[in-house]
């Protein structure tokens, strides 16, 4: 073997064992270590192999051969082309050594760029009787560290969340005794450790704490908190949060939109949120936790450093803030809601469910079935709102006079044509920068360039996950176009939309025909949005039928099916849009929402909740077939007691005893 081969082998191993303690975590590192260990091995136990003649039967002896004979034309170069002596057992020691010195200081280099832990041993634990009346308070802090997570929003407000981003990983400390205790700290002062962080609490009059974070290794204080509060329970959510913000700040694996203001308090403001939920029993009740949740995320959330994903669950919630709440108001809210999203846009570009809820939201508003909004706060609002997506670059439109019309009698005004189109445009480049995304291998390339956006990419490796998003996005592609094209309506020739083209749609029609059946309705449109009679089916033509197709993952391109309940979702806003053209659409629109609500993967909770007030589903609320189904979403939604179910008992009869028994209870 030439010198230059061995050197240029050792080069591309070891700079791909650097690669791999840069991007993956300690465990991958080692997996792909004893990977090349193992293939390392069997290349220098073959190459030995054919060096002696005859050949070596042995295969410890085969090895040996190899590695010597590597070892020296690795030598060769140091020896400036003399004959170089062979290493011998010594020789192959210290090579052995040197190589686990190596992979000792790549260990330790990766770990320094993983999470560090938290070292809770300290809490909870009092020096003397006086700080004994605080173990509730350390109790309660050491629940609220544990329950501190951050998982992916929901793509629909009031919908479950799953697949966690970040959290805090929590150590003890070092328990063991005896001899195993003394040869664990052996090992661990000699071979690197993950970086710990001790967190110390000070408690001092009532529920005013001071936390300390420190580095266990250095004893240098890293930072410090007071944090006081009207309850044990919410100083210990605060505490957690101002906690959590610095570990998900040091958490190379963490997205940036997982932690913002720089004391934690939006992700405390979020954490106290969660407890303020309620079982559903009616909609009242969980109408008023929403409420207590505005209330405590507001003013931790609604400012230019805040978390992505506190600013995404706040804005939801403002989304489906209706009952017992002035239908101006209640307008006013959903504008606070798009200006939400846009700050989100602004600060957390890569943030693709935010992007989405940005263009829907962008959608719903320039709707013009929407219900008329509030002159008092929408001009301001929508100032703001515009001012944040020029910042983001997302258009270089100001706010003109005539853009909001002037209040009416009953203090109302309406969005023109052409800020209403400007807003669909913006909304049209954000779907398709995230359809784009959604192609396999940039979710590859993104899974692996970008360490901290692992865990959200990984799911979509799955066909299932990643063509249910993807088909709800192309879906609302085609919602927007549709859109865009009765704004062409109204415009005339003067100022045709260029965003809704039919070649890049086509996806989202075969979509729609999985779900709905025919879309000749939707490609009338499309091709001739200028022409009177476009969305109406010709007189006496029969009703075309609804799809069947199954609810599963596409497999082949000409296969009609899909598993996506985004998609469902989508297509029904998308009909609800002609129901002023076509009133048989409701159909339509009833059976897509049954279908996204009956996919076995649909993340919404309680359905009715989103669809009573989607302000897409406006033109349609009106609809006896449309109120019957909403009416039924809403009795399984929040169903009556048992008790209510069962019929009074007649004159002479016995209660049943399933009722006693309930009534009991």
């Amino acid at each position: 073997m030439a010198s230059w081969v061995a050197w240029g082998v050792l080069a591309i191993v070891a700079v791909l064992l650097g690669l791999v303690g840069t991007f993956f975590s300690v465990r991958t590192l080692r997996w792909f270590s004893v990977i090349t260990a193992a293939v390392a091995v069997i290349a220098i136990t073959r190459y030995g192999y054919g060096l002696t003649q005859p050949p070596s039967s042995n295969f410890a002896n085969a090895f040996t051969s190899g590695a010597d004979a590597v070892i020296k034309d690795l030598l060769h170069v140091l020896w400036l082309g003399q004959p170089t002596p062979p290493p011998g057992r010594i020789g192959r020691i210290v090579v052995a050594v040197l190589i686990l010195l190596g992979y000792r200081a790549l260990e330790a280099w990766a770990m320094r760029r993983q999470a560090p832990q938290l070292d809770t041993s300290a809490v909870g634990d009092p020096a003397d009787d006086k700080d004994k009346q605080h173990d509730p308070l350390t109790d309660e802090l050491k629940f609220r560290l544990s329950a501190m997570e951050v998982r992916a929003p929901a793509i629909l407000p009031g919908g479950s969340r799953t697949n966690e981003l970040a959290s805090i990983a929590e150590a003890t400390g070092n328990s063991a005794a005896g001899l195993a205790g003394a040869v664990i700290q052996f090992f661990g002062t000699i071979w690197p450790n993950p970086r710990r962080i001790q967190l110390k609490i000070r408690a001092e009059t009532g529920t005013r704490v001071t936390v300390e974070l420190e580095n266990s290794r250095s004893g240098s204080t890293m930072s410090t908190k007071t944090v006081c509060a009207a309850r044990d329970d919410e100083t210990a959510t605060m505490v957690a949060g101002a906690v959590a913000r610095q570990i998900f700040a040091m958490d190379r694996t963490t997205p940036s939109w997982c932690y913002g203001a720089l004391d934690g308090s939006d992700l405390g403001a979020w954490l106290l949120a969660r407890q303020e939920r309620v079982a559903a029993g009616t909609p009242g009740d969980v109408q008023k936790s929403r409420e207590g949740q505005i209330k405590r995320m507001w003013q931790a959330a609604d400012n230019g450093r805040a978390a992505g994903v506190v600013r995404y669950e706040l804005a939801s919630l403002l989304d489906l803030y209706a009952e017992d709440v002035d239908a101006l108001e209640l307008h006013a809210l959903r504008l606070n809601s798009l200006r939400l999203h846009a700050m989100n846009r602004a600060q957390y570009p890569r943030f693709y469910r935010g992007r989405y809820r940005l263009a829907m939201s962008l959608q719903m508003v320039s709707n013009p079935a929407h219900p008329p909004f509030g002159a008092e706060d929408t001009k301001t609002t929508l100032d703001d709102t515009l001012k944040i997506l020029r910042q983001a670059g997302l258009t270089t439109r100001e706010l003109a006079g005539t853009d909001v019309s002037e209040p009416d009698c009953d203090g109302c005004c309406a969005l023109s044509v052409s800020l209403r189109k400007e807003l669909l445009t913006i909304a049209a480049g954000e779907l398709r920068d995230i359809r784009r995304q959604l192609a396999l291998w940039r979710v590859v390339r993104d899974t692996l360039m970008h360490r901290d956006e692992r865990a959200i990419w990984l799911p979509h490796w799955r066909p299932r996950h990643r063509q249910a998003f993807r088909d709800g996005v192309c879906v609302a592609e085609l919602l927007v176009a549709i859109r865009l094209k009765f704004i062409e309506c109204e415009l005339g020739d003067a100022e045709p939309c260029t965003d809704a083209r039919l070649k890049y749609l086509k996806l989202g029609m075969d979509i729609t025909s999985d779900i709905a059946g025919d879309t000749g309705l939707i490609r009338s449109l499309l091709t001739d949005p200028l022409a009177d009679d476009t969305a109406r089916p010709a007189a006496g033509a029969p009703e075309p039928t609804l799809s069947d197709a199954p609810d599963r993952v596409r497999w082949l391109p000409w296969q009609c099916c899909t598993a996506s309940w985004q998609a469902a979702y989508n297509t029904a806003c998308m009909y609800a849009a002609f129901a002023g053209v076509a009133p048989e659409t409701v159909a339509r629109v009833v059976a897509a929402l049954e279908r996204a609500i009956n996919n076995p993967d649909c993340e919404m909770e309680r359905a009715y909740d989103w669809i009573s007030r989607d302000p897409d589903f406006t033109a349609v609320e009106n609809v006896q077939l449309f109120g019957d189904f909403r009416d039924t979403q809403q009795r399984r939604d929040y169903p009556e007691p048992f008790a209510a179910r069962v019929p009074a008992p007649r004159h002479g009869e016995k209660a049943p005893a399933a009722l006693k028994s309930v009534e009991g209870a």
